[in-house]
């Protein structure tokens, strides 16, 4: 099976909305800024337009793991790096120092959402993002789900509506949906704050979120230069050196204990 973008997508500027810029957010903010360049380059008549929304602060601990200098400890994540892109690359993206839901709630957004990227490292946080993707005002298209472990990861593309676009089409499930224990609150976290690098580096590789990120936003490439997608998500072992997509298809989701919409 293969899943084919909406044509409304291709045609007007797609507005992203970036939940978090740390290990995982702060590189896909840049390589979403690459991404923009090359969807215009191929034709694309607008590209991308990305809202960066995180309230943490810049920590010792992110510097050098995190896309952060000594110079930007104690500065706002969100403006430091959607500032250093817009600068680098001539953009107009906005940054929102706030909680998602808190920006929400102060109705500080100023795009809609078509794209939602969540770069988050907690439960909780997925949680909320679960419940607006789903329940909330968003309406956006695209849940895209970038999580880690220390060596493992999974990124996965889903369309969070409760229902096909035609009658044909089959809706990509969303991280929650193929990996529900992602929502279990009484699960422990896996990742934890800590107050140095060599701390971070014991719970978290160094190189985990890199892999990530590249996964993550070759599949927006593949969908916004192909138009289509025959696996929606991957799954990363870097201990074990191996990945593995996950295929668009009722086969696939079944052996996450996914039924898709009418079996």
């Amino acid at each position: 099976m293969e899943h084919l973008i909406e044509p409304e997508l291709l045609d007007r500027r797609v507005g992203v909305h970036l939940v978090g810029v740390g290990g995982n957010g702060a590189q896909m903010a840049g390589c979403l800024a690459r991404l923009d360049i090359a969807m215009r380059a191929l034709g694309h008549p607008h590209g991308l337009h990305v809202t960066a929304f995180d309230a943490d602060l810049v920590s010792e601990a992110n510097v050098g793991r995190q896309l952060y200098s000594a110079a930007d400890i104690g500065r706002h994540k969100a403006l430091v790096t959607v500032h250093r892109l817009n600068q680098f690359y001539g953009l107009d993206w906005d940054a929102q120092p706030w909680r998602y839901e808190e920006a929400l709630e102060r109705s500080l957004l100023r795009s809609s959402c078509d794209l939602l990227i969540g770069c988050v490292d907690s439960r909780a946080a997925r949680a909320t993002l679960h419940a607006l993707a789903f329940d909330g005002p968003l309406g956006c298209r695209y849940w895209l789900d970038l999580g880690n472990t220390e060596s493992t990861a999974q990124v996965v593309l889903g369309e969070p509506r409760h229902r096909a676009r035609t009658a044909t089409a089959t809706r990509l499930p969303c991280v929650t949906e193929l990996f529900p224990e992602l929502l279990d609150e009484t699960g422990p976290e896996d990742l934890q704050p800590s107050c140095s690098v060599r701390m971070s580096l014991a719970s978290q590789g160094l190189f985990v979120n890199d892999l990530a990120v590249r996964f993550a936003v070759q599949l927006l490439y593949e969908l916004f230069s192909t138009g289509r997608l025959h696996a929606h998500g991957v799954v990363v072992n870097l201990a074990s050196k191996r990945s593995g997509p996950i295929d668009i298809g009722p086969e696939t989701w079944r052996r996450f204990g996914y039924a898709a919409q009418g079996e």
